[in-house]
Protein backbone atom coordinates (compact mmCIF):
# COMPACT_ATOMS: atom_id res chain seq x y z
CA UNK A 1 0.00 0.00 0.00
CA UNK A 2 1.35 3.44 -0.97
CA UNK A 3 1.05 6.22 1.58
CA UNK A 4 0.71 9.70 0.16
CA UNK A 5 3.33 12.12 1.45
CA UNK A 6 2.21 14.92 3.76
CA UNK A 7 4.75 17.30 2.29
CA UNK A 8 7.81 17.76 0.19
CA UNK A 9 10.97 19.29 1.70
CA UNK A 10 12.76 21.26 -1.03
CA UNK A 11 16.15 22.91 -0.90
CA UNK A 12 17.88 24.82 -3.69
CA UNK A 13 20.90 27.09 -3.75
CA UNK A 14 21.95 30.33 -5.36
CA UNK A 15 24.37 30.25 -8.26
CA UNK A 16 28.00 29.60 -7.40
CA UNK A 17 27.63 29.47 -3.62
CA UNK A 18 27.58 25.71 -3.06
CA UNK A 19 30.11 23.98 -5.28
CA UNK A 20 31.19 20.35 -5.53
CA UNK A 21 34.19 19.95 -3.27
CA UNK A 22 33.39 22.77 -0.83
CA UNK A 23 33.24 22.32 2.95
CA UNK A 24 29.48 21.64 3.07
CA UNK A 25 29.75 18.54 0.95
CA UNK A 26 27.53 17.85 -2.01
CA UNK A 27 25.70 15.06 -3.74
CA UNK A 28 26.69 13.61 -7.09
CA UNK A 29 24.53 11.08 -8.90
CA UNK A 30 26.22 8.16 -10.62
CA UNK A 31 24.57 5.08 -12.09
CA UNK A 32 21.27 5.88 -10.38
CA UNK A 33 22.74 6.27 -6.90
CA UNK A 34 23.50 9.38 -4.87
CA UNK A 35 27.01 9.72 -3.47
CA UNK A 36 28.17 12.29 -0.89
CA UNK A 37 31.27 14.22 -1.93
CA UNK A 38 33.52 15.41 0.87
CA UNK A 39 35.61 18.58 0.87
CA UNK A 40 38.11 18.59 -1.99
CA UNK A 41 39.92 21.86 -2.73
CA UNK A 42 40.91 20.89 -6.28
CA UNK A 43 37.35 19.95 -7.23
CA UNK A 44 35.97 23.11 -5.65
CA UNK A 45 38.50 25.26 -7.55
CA UNK A 46 37.66 23.47 -10.81
CA UNK A 47 33.97 24.34 -10.40
CA UNK A 48 34.78 27.88 -9.26
CA UNK A 49 36.79 28.42 -12.47
CA UNK A 50 33.79 27.28 -14.55
CA UNK A 51 31.45 29.98 -13.15
CA UNK A 52 30.19 32.37 -15.80
CA UNK A 53 29.73 35.20 -13.27
CA UNK A 54 30.36 35.79 -9.54
CA UNK A 55 28.35 33.79 -6.98
CA UNK A 56 24.91 35.17 -6.08
CA UNK A 57 24.18 36.12 -2.48
CA UNK A 58 20.67 37.43 -1.90
CA UNK A 59 20.40 40.69 0.04
CA UNK A 60 17.53 41.47 2.43
CA UNK A 61 15.31 42.99 -0.27
CA UNK A 62 15.94 40.10 -2.66
CA UNK A 63 15.19 37.54 0.06
CA UNK A 64 11.82 39.20 0.76
CA UNK A 65 11.00 39.19 -2.97
CA UNK A 66 11.83 35.47 -3.23
CA UNK A 67 9.79 34.69 -0.09
CA UNK A 68 6.76 36.58 -1.41
CA UNK A 69 6.99 34.85 -4.80
CA UNK A 70 7.01 31.41 -3.13
CA UNK A 71 3.99 32.36 -1.03
CA UNK A 72 2.26 33.63 -4.18
CA UNK A 73 2.91 30.36 -6.05
CA UNK A 74 1.41 28.40 -3.15
CA UNK A 75 -1.63 30.70 -2.87
CA UNK A 76 -2.23 30.71 -6.63
CA UNK A 77 -1.95 26.94 -6.97
CA UNK A 78 -3.59 26.20 -3.60
CA UNK A 79 -0.55 24.39 -2.19
CA UNK A 80 -0.34 24.04 1.58
CA UNK A 81 2.79 25.98 2.53
CA UNK A 82 4.09 24.83 5.90
CA UNK A 83 7.38 26.71 6.12
CA UNK A 84 9.92 28.56 4.00
CA UNK A 85 13.19 30.26 4.87
CA UNK A 86 15.03 32.27 2.22
CA UNK A 87 18.69 32.54 3.15
CA UNK A 88 21.45 34.50 1.43
CA UNK A 89 22.66 31.42 -0.46
CA UNK A 90 19.85 28.86 -0.30
CA UNK A 91 16.11 28.35 0.15
CA UNK A 92 14.28 25.71 2.21
CA UNK A 93 10.60 25.04 1.50
CA UNK A 94 8.21 22.63 3.21
CA UNK A 95 5.08 22.36 1.09
CA UNK A 96 2.08 20.06 0.98
CA UNK A 97 2.02 19.46 -2.76
CA UNK A 98 3.26 16.55 -4.81
CA UNK A 99 3.72 18.08 -8.23
CA UNK A 100 6.58 17.13 -10.53
CA UNK A 101 7.87 20.62 -11.25
CA UNK A 102 7.63 22.30 -7.84
CA UNK A 103 11.29 23.31 -7.60
CA UNK A 104 11.45 24.74 -11.12
CA UNK A 105 8.16 26.58 -10.55
CA UNK A 106 9.45 28.18 -7.34
CA UNK A 107 12.71 29.17 -9.03
CA UNK A 108 11.06 30.58 -12.16
CA UNK A 109 8.48 32.64 -10.21
CA UNK A 110 11.24 33.95 -7.91
CA UNK A 111 13.46 34.82 -10.88
CA UNK A 112 10.61 36.65 -12.62
CA UNK A 113 9.81 38.56 -9.43
CA UNK A 114 13.45 39.57 -8.92
CA UNK A 115 13.76 40.76 -12.53
CA UNK A 116 10.47 42.67 -12.32
CA UNK A 117 11.88 44.42 -9.23
CA UNK A 118 14.88 45.53 -11.30
CA UNK A 119 17.45 42.89 -10.38
CA UNK A 120 18.91 41.84 -13.71
CA UNK A 121 20.97 38.91 -12.50
CA UNK A 122 22.17 36.62 -15.26
CA UNK A 123 21.79 33.28 -13.48
CA UNK A 124 20.34 33.19 -9.97
CA UNK A 125 19.94 29.50 -9.07
CA UNK A 126 21.98 26.35 -9.38
CA UNK A 127 20.56 23.52 -11.42
CA UNK A 128 18.22 21.12 -9.64
CA UNK A 129 17.87 20.91 -5.90
CA UNK A 130 17.11 18.49 -3.11
CA UNK A 131 13.62 17.02 -2.72
CA UNK A 132 12.60 14.75 0.14
CA UNK A 133 9.15 13.39 0.91
CA UNK A 134 7.72 13.73 4.40
CA UNK A 135 5.30 10.95 5.38
CA UNK A 136 4.83 11.34 9.13
CA UNK A 137 3.45 14.23 11.15
CA UNK A 138 6.38 14.30 13.58
CA UNK A 139 8.77 14.56 10.58
CA UNK A 140 6.75 17.51 9.30
CA UNK A 141 7.23 19.33 12.62
CA UNK A 142 10.93 18.40 12.75
CA UNK A 143 11.55 19.76 9.24
CA UNK A 144 9.58 22.94 9.97
CA UNK A 145 11.67 23.46 13.12
CA UNK A 146 14.85 22.80 11.12
CA UNK A 147 13.84 25.35 8.47
CA UNK A 148 12.84 28.06 10.93
CA UNK A 149 15.06 27.55 13.97
CA UNK A 150 18.19 25.72 12.89
CA UNK A 151 19.53 27.87 10.06
CA UNK A 152 21.49 30.48 11.94
CA UNK A 153 20.32 34.09 11.82
CA UNK A 154 16.67 34.49 10.90
CA UNK A 155 16.21 35.92 7.44
CA UNK A 156 13.09 36.06 5.25
CA UNK A 157 10.76 33.31 6.43
CA UNK A 158 7.17 32.09 6.72
CA UNK A 159 5.77 29.53 9.13
CA UNK A 160 2.21 28.24 8.87
CA UNK A 161 0.44 29.47 12.02
CA UNK A 162 -1.30 26.10 12.38
CA UNK A 163 2.00 24.32 13.03
CA UNK A 164 3.20 23.93 16.63
CA UNK A 165 6.61 25.33 15.58
CA UNK A 166 7.41 28.91 16.53
CA UNK A 167 10.52 30.98 15.71
CA UNK A 168 12.90 30.99 18.68
CA UNK A 169 14.51 34.35 17.78
CA UNK A 170 13.78 37.58 15.91
CA UNK A 171 14.52 37.98 12.20
CA UNK A 172 17.33 40.19 10.91
CA UNK A 173 16.99 42.65 8.08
Amino acid sequence: MHNRPLAKFITFTTYGTWLHGDEWGSIIRENGTAKLLQKHNGLQQYHKNKLSHPPIKLNSDQRKIVLNSIIKVCNTREYNLFAVHVRSNHVHILVGADKAKLTSDFKSWATRSLRTAGYQIQKIWTQGGSKKYIFKEHQLYEKADYIINQQGKMMAYYINPQLPVKPNRSPIA
